[in-house]
């Protein structure tokens, strides 16, 4: 299954965003997945369509809050994380180690 059939699946809305919409919030999905795991490719993985799907969905569904980190309207406040918890799971496995030199550059440490 595609990441847009699955991003439709999950949405499991009457009236679901047009293909444009949703191709665009994969396009993002992908480049927050990117950014995270420092990679220039997305990993060959067969759950990676669910993972680009769900991270979507959770940009798809904080549209109008872009750029907030918390709003407050009355009595209800609510917070918003660049990327959940959960989504960080789905992603720990593609994480690799990056190593870094402890010396200087110029060798003489």
């Amino acid at each position: 299954m595609t990441a847009q059939e699955q991003f439709l699946l999950l949405l499991e809305d009457a009236a679901p965003p047009g293909e444009a919409l949703i191709l665009t919030y994969l396009e993002n999905a992908d480049a927050l997945i990117l950014g995270y795991l420092g990679e220039s490719a997305l990993p060959e993985a067969p759950r990676m369509e669910l993972i680009r799907a769900r991270i979507a969905l959770a940009l798809y569904n904080r549209r109008g809050a872009e750029g907030e980190s918390m709003r407050t309207e009355g009595e209800v406040a609510s917070r918003f994380e660049p990327m959940d918890g959960l989504l960080r799971l789905y992603l720990r496995p593609f994480l690799k180690a990056r190593a870094v030199s402890l010396l200087n550059e110029a060798g003489d440490g």
